[in-house]
């Protein structure tokens, strides 16, 4: 696999490395008036699907270079996510699964795969990140970071705190939903992750963003922008992911 085509499929799954905090007992009848008590609202409210389809367009701009996809997504919780990313034109390019112990890759066009652990991908962000945390993104319920935040309130509910390992960590959180919209992660000035779900929708019962967008400054800049325009939750999904025999393994 290309340097540019391995750089696509890592940080389209890229989400920053957290600690899940374990759930409390949060107080649904007041507004929130604390950084622990938001944490409770939102963690009282993060309900996800046992299956989820998002289809839509990819658009990537790696240092200043634009490219758009098509995509399709399918995800059984806690067990499989699974992708297909395909040319303006309908020809499928990429098709990926996703396991917590496994990553599978087929660059169609080259004939290719690659079957790796999941610390590949540990390897190749140089952070600790796990199938579930990638699952919790598009599900649109990011875990939050363990440390001691600060609290304030306006237009929408925001926590924030220093690390010394990770640096600035800003949450933005809506008001109707407790819902977190944008996530920052400031290492330095000049490196950073940040990330934003919004246009959130209700499919059979769940709240699912139908946008999701990745910024991330490090040694090689990364935009990412995904938009679907179907969502379907709680529907039994088939996920073919069959490696043709005459394909050529990369190590």
């Amino acid at each position: 696999m290309n340097k540019q085509t391995l750089i696509l499929i890592l940080y389209f799954f890229f989400i920053a490395a957290c600690s899940v905090k374990k759930n409390t007992t949060a107080n649904i009848t007041t507004p929130p008036k604390s950084a622990k008590a938001l944490i409770s609202r939102i963690e009282a409210n993060n309900k996800s699907p046992e299956w989820l389809s998002l289809k839509g367009k990819i658009s990537l701009d790696k240092d200043g270079q634009e490219i758009n996809f098509s995509t399709n997504i399918r995800i059984r919780k806690d067990s499989i996510i699974w992708m297909s990313i395909r040319a303006p034109f309908g020809i499928e390019l990429f098709r990926a699964l996703l396991t917590p112990d496994s990553i599978f890759f087929m660059n169609i066009p080259k004939s290719t795969f690659i079957k790796q652990p999941i610390s590949y991908l540990h390897e190749q962000l140089k952070t600790e990140i796990n199938f579930f945390q990638i699952q919790q993104m598009f599900f649109g319920t990011p875990s939050i970071l363990k440390a001691k935040y600060s609290f304030s309130e306006e237009e929408k509910y925001a926590i924030f705190a220093k690390d010394k390992k990770i640096g600035e960590i800003t949450y933005f959180v809506e008001k109707e939903n407790f819902r977190i919209i944008k996530g920052e992660y400031f290492k330095t000035k000049n490196e950073y992750f940040k990330f934003n779900l919004s246009d959130y929708t209700t499919n059979n019962g769940f709240l699912i963003p139908k946008s999701l967008m990745l910024d991330v400054r490090v040694s090689d800049n990364f935009l990412a922008e995904l938009n679907y325009s179907k969502i379907t939750a709680n529907k039994v999904l088939k996920m073919v992911f069959s490696i043709p025999k005459n394909y050529v393994e990369i190590k």
